[in-house]
């Protein structure tokens, strides 16, 4: 094939949305992806409530604190969840690809089943370390304006940030699950409050 026979670069991104949508339906990652996101924004939201409890009981009085506690907390998480779906996403497709090639006799490498295999599990890891260090860093807006923002109103904001998204997840899920929506959010708002109350317990009991 000579040099003009070749697709251009123009030619080769226009055919990207529609190779990611092929991708898409061959890997069946939407209802996966959707899960990781749902899990671990939910876990997000729920640790770094617990950071903020934590500090709130023990008295810290930098924003800057604060922030490095919840950025380093996010962080983490966003990392952990990245790496260890990436690596169980990639081993379940792997062998469900080592199947296929054994029962048919032929390699799948180069085959778009392989391509949309490695699609899912990277952007699958994505979500699932994206979606937890989205809404950590959120609910770490408010301290970014202390002062002018006094410390009390900066844990109060960031509390009400954290169970807003608890309650938006919680509508997330009920329109998956066709369940009243208010409903399903108040569930995960309960869940919130249970884990906050419980975290200043500890924290008061621990301080005596």
């Amino acid at each position: 094939m000579s040099s003009t026979d070749k697709p251009s670069i123009l030619a080769r991104l226009r055919a990207v949305p529609g190779t990611v949508r092929q991708y898409h339906e061959i890997a069946g990652v939407g209802e996966i992806a959707r899960r990781y996101f749902v899990i671990n924004a939910f876990d997000g939201s729920l640790t770094t409530l617990g950071v903020l409890a934590g500090s709130y009981a023990g008295g810290v009085t930098r924003a800057g604190t604060v922030i490095s506690l919840i950025l380093a907390t996010a962080v983490s998480i966003g990392v952990a969840g990245f790496y260890g779906s990436y690596q169980v996403e990639r081993a379940e497709r792997d062998r469900a690809l080592r199947e296929i090639e054994e029962s048919t006799l032929t390699s799948l490498h180069d085959t778009t089943l392989y391509s949309a295999s490695r699609y899912a599990t990277v952007l699958v890891a994505f979500v699932d370390g994206l979606s937890p260090l989205v809404a950590s860093l959120l609910i770490m807006i408010p301290f970014f304006f202390v002062p002018p923002v006094s410390m009390r109103a900066a844990y109060y904001t960031g509390g009400a940030i954290a169970f807003v998204e608890l309650f938006a997840l919680g509508v997330f899920l009920g329109r998956i699950s066709r369940e009243r929506l208010w409903l399903a959010g108040v569930k995960l708002v309960a869940a919130g409050a249970v884990a906050l109350v419980i975290s200043l317990l500890l924290n008061r009991g621990a301080g005596r």
